[in-house]
């Protein structure tokens, strides 16, 4: 059955066929919902049971680049700090995360001449939790034995 919601005379939003539509206008906190609610997992082509968790923050950028700052492309990150050694950076987050339990995607791209291979990508651990913060978190990269290198393409995506 199709209807309308009406406030003080005024029509802000309509069902027809079980799709609610809000009219144009102001909504306030009182909309809300889940990211699990078939509805959104619809919009963006997610299928099944399982909970979606969103990306808090990622980020592209040339870790070679002698000024990295917020990379090729990025969301929620505010800039990358080249920690002054090969392989070392900071990411700084725009909005902070909500605790330091999130964890950290990233690769590497390593160039040598006529070969490509992958970099190792790690959380910078040498004092503990300290390179994991709400704000920021320290990273390394690695050519497969291990040493420290700054890699050419380094991205980084950040989920809570």
């Amino acid at each position: 059955m199709a209807g309308e919601i009406q406030l003080n005379s005024t029509s802000f939003a309509s069902e027809s066929g079980g799709t609610i539509t809000i009219n144009n206008g102001t909504v306030g906190s009182a909309v809300a919902m889940s990211a699990n609610q078939a509805c959104v997992k619809t919009a963006i082509n997610a299928s099944g049971s399982a909970p979606i968790y969103a990306c808090r923050a990622w980020i592209n950028f040339d870790g070679t680049s002698a000024s990295i700052g917020t990379g090729r492309a990025n969301g929620n990150v505010s800039g990358v700090t080249d920690n002054g050694g090969n392989g070392d950076y900071t990411v700084t987050f725009a909005t902070a995360m909500p605790d330091n339990d999130y964890v950290v995607a990233a690769c590497g791209r390593h160039h040598s001449g006529a070969s490509d291979h992958g970099m190792i990508v790690c959380i910078q651990t040498s004092d503990g939790d300290v390179n994991v913060g709400t704000g920021s978190v320290r990273i390394t990269t690695h050519q497969p034995n291990s040493t420290l290198q700054d890699s050419p393409i380094v991205s980084v995506a950040i989920f809570r």
